[in-house]
């Protein structure tokens, strides 16, 4: 499998009053045509890791690495220009939710278009009929009706929808997707899922899916990173969670419900202070 992203020890801090926040602590991993999923609490570093990776990370904040390249372009020293050239184009990222990160004063179709033209040059109606494909192709029924709409006017599923297809209208080879279903309802997980998996398996892209859920990444994703306290603290084939072997990774999995087991009240995760060290 060719190497796409080669991330190695990457470091994201952010300088405070009472001294220096680390966020990202060493983080490594490699990352070809397959979906990797980063799972973990929250505040374990797992969207700073993405927004790293995407050169988003809060204008205080420094982010250093060892090596942090994407198809031999070095991320860490490209310009601004350049990032922005390839963001969007090469790498896309969905953010967590959509009534946050799509702009609520501008129709969908404007949001999607908009996104298709910084890169490519292209005219309007060009750019309309493959902003309405793209609609189609993530499952939004009536996609004219819902071109005019505004982000306000959509349900929470059918946002997400909008912001995976934005992402995706410029054809890019790498998706970070930032926890796309956690305001989602079940049902709608797996629509999204389903949509997201035919998208990157018919075109080869490579994914990394940030998480808190466990069982849905594993189901999803060929591999796993676990993190905790900004650190990766194992690393394991998707289909072999259960046989985890680091105590964090399996104090999550024993705090979570069984079916057919009556566990009240569930247990509570002992942290312990070697896992930060």
């Amino acid at each position: 499998m060719t190497t796409m992203l080669t991330v190695d020890n990457l470091r994201v801090r952010y300088p405070t009053r009472t001294g220096v926040i680390e966020a990202v602590r060493g983080v490594s991993f490699t990352l070809g045509r397959e979906r990797l999923g980063i799972v973990g609490e929250s505040g374990s570093g797992k969207s700073q890791t993405g927004r790293a990776i995407m050169g988003l990370t809060a204008g205080h904040g420094i982010v250093s690495a060892d090596k942090l390249d994407f198809n031999g372009i070095d991320l860490l020293s490209i310009s601004a220009k350049e990032r922005r050239a390839l963001r969007g184009k090469r790498i896309a990222m969905v953010l967590q939710d959509p009534k946050y990160s799509l702009d609520p004063v501008m129709s969908i179709g404007k949001q999607i278009t908009e996104t298709l033209r910084t890169h490519e040059k292209i005219g309007r109606g060009e750019a309309r009929d493959r902003a309405l494909a793209m609609l189609e192709a993530v499952q939004i029924r009536e996609p004219k009706r819902v071109w005019d709409l505004h982000p306000h006017e959509v349900s929470g599923g059918m946002g997400q929808r909008v912001m995976i297809a934005m992402m995706l209208i410029a054809g890019p080879e790498l998706l970070i997707a930032d926890e796309p279903t956690s305001a989602l309802d079940v049902t709608v997980q797996l629509d999204v899922l389903k949509i997201m998996d035919k998208l990157v398996s018919e075109r080869g892209m490579g994914l990394i899916f940030v998480s808190h859920d466990l069982r849905l990444v594993s189901s999803f994703c060929d591999r796993l990173l676990v993190m905790y306290a900004g650190k990766v603290v194992e690393e394991l084939p998707a289909s072999q969670l259960n046989n985890a072997q680091h105590p964090y990774t399996r104090g999550l999995l024993n705090c979570m419900p069984q079916i057919g087991e009556s566990r009240h009240p569930l247990p509570v995760l002992d942290r312990k202070p070697e896992w930060a060290a």
